[in-house]
């Protein structure tokens, strides 16, 4: 895994519910979280114009590492699976929970994402954001 990186986080959004007893029900601190009708603000706490839509919530799940990206996935659905019911009522009321990955790569590579991870994934309802980030010299090579 020499030339792929990546790192995972978990996104939480909602039209309407309090993201914060979420968090606290999965044991897991958020980095950024807001509630619908909160004043918008920059990443400092700076304040924009208009208020938040919706809630969101993204709670960091390690640093960025040189592990396959199947076993980070695998390590993250693992982790959220004891909280499956909790999961699946929050997207049946209009949530929507993703593992955002950051997938960083230094060379042509890959990873297989089999079946039995889909899976998971899905009866947990959580979908898998893939962001793919590749070095300038590799985009100008093309």
């Amino acid at each position: 895994m020499k030339d792929q990186r990546a790192k995972l986080s978990l996104h939480i959004k909602h039209p309407e519910r309090d993201l914060g007893a979420i968090c606290d029900k999965l044991g897991l601190a958020p980095k950024f979280i807001w509630k619908a009708g909160d004043q918008r603000r920059t990443p400092r706490g700076n304040r924009l114009e208009g208020s938040r839509s919706s809630s969101y919530c993204t709670i960091e799940l390690g640093p960025t590492r040189r592990v396959s990206l199947a076993r980070q996935i695998e390590t993250a659905l693992g982790l959220l699976q004891p909280h499956r019911r909790t999961l699946r009522r929050l997207s049946s009321t209009g949530g929507r929970i993703s593992l955002f990955v950051g997938w960083f790569l230094d060379a042509d590579t890959g990873d297989a994402l089999e079946h039995h991870l889909l899976g998971q994934a899905a009866d947990l309802r959580v979908a898998i954001d893939l962001n793919v980030y590749v070095p300038e010299r590799l985009k100008k090579s093309r």
